[in-house]
């Protein structure tokens, strides 16, 4: 055979490689969609989790800052008590009577302001309980259905593993060139670059007719070309033989 002929029976390999490979692939998607689905509803409940987590924290430490500035305004209003008996003048004691008054009444919009964190910390306190019990039933119905499946895609991978070994090793038979021609095709053509050309002078990958020239030219191994209209690179049905079978 042709050197031309022997890409072409290569790439004939890779042609049936890569469709057994990509069964695979899509196999390797499809069949843990479920698990996939527990894993996005858990994440869903983790993340209100956190948001409920991050609202108690957020009330909690708004209640410590309001229970400092009541502490803070009670030793205020001991001190100016204190004062009180010092002072002589009546303009003297109105004017720390008002600021006595102030502080308790700021005080008291503070207190109402540690109960509405209160209310709040309980309420979060609530979500998270049952968000919690709702995560942790979540991630055991994710756990579990990848149970399932694990044996199953452990060994869909070890297959797809073996087809890029012996994609690897078909591809160091062919020139860089047309190598680097099928990687280029491949990558837009959903990982298959190759398409066989059948009986009746059609390219099985797009379905459109090859000009009768190109493909003698191809079923006698002359040349490496492309499908016109899908751009993968073509060989004749007669091809898909072993290098040293008899070509019809």
């Amino acid at each position: 055979m042709s050197n031309f002929a022997e890409q072409l029976v290569t790439l004939a390999e890779l042609a049936r490689l890569d469709q057994r490979a990509r069964a695979v692939t899509d196999k390797l998607e499809a069949l843990p969609q479920a698990a996939k689905k527990a894993d996005v509803a858990a994440a869903k409940l983790k993340a209100d989790l956190d948001v409920a987590g991050l609202r108690k924290a957020t009330a909690m430490a708004a209640k410590k800052t309001a229970e400092g500035e009541i502490a803070d305004e009670k030793q205020k209003i001991r001190k100016w008590e204190a004062r009180s008996n010092e002072l002589r003048g009546e303009r003297e004691h109105a004017a720390l009577g008002s600021e006595i008054g102030g502080a308790k009444r700021h005080i008291r919009n503070l207190e109402d302001a540690v109960l509405e964190q209160m209310e709040s910390i309980e309420a979060a306190e609530k979500d998270i309980a049952s968000l919690g019990k709702k995560h942790d039933v979540a991630a055991a119905d994710a756990a579990a259905e990848w149970a399932k499946v694990d044996g199953e895609l452990k060994a869909l991978q070890a297959e797809s593993d073996g087809f890029a070994s012996a994609r690897k090793a078909l591809l160091a038979r062919l020139p860089a060139s047309v190598t680097k021609r099928y990687e280029t095709v491949a990558a837009k053509r959903g990982g298959v670059g190759v398409a066989i050309v059948d009986s009746r002078d059609i390219c099985t990958a797009c379905n459109r007719a090859v000009p009768p020239q190109l493909v003698i030219q191809v079923m006698k191994g002359q040349v490496v070309e492309s499908c016109p209209a899908c751009q993968r690179l073509i060989v004749h049905h007669t091809m898909t033989r072993a290098p040293d079978s008899p070509t019809s």
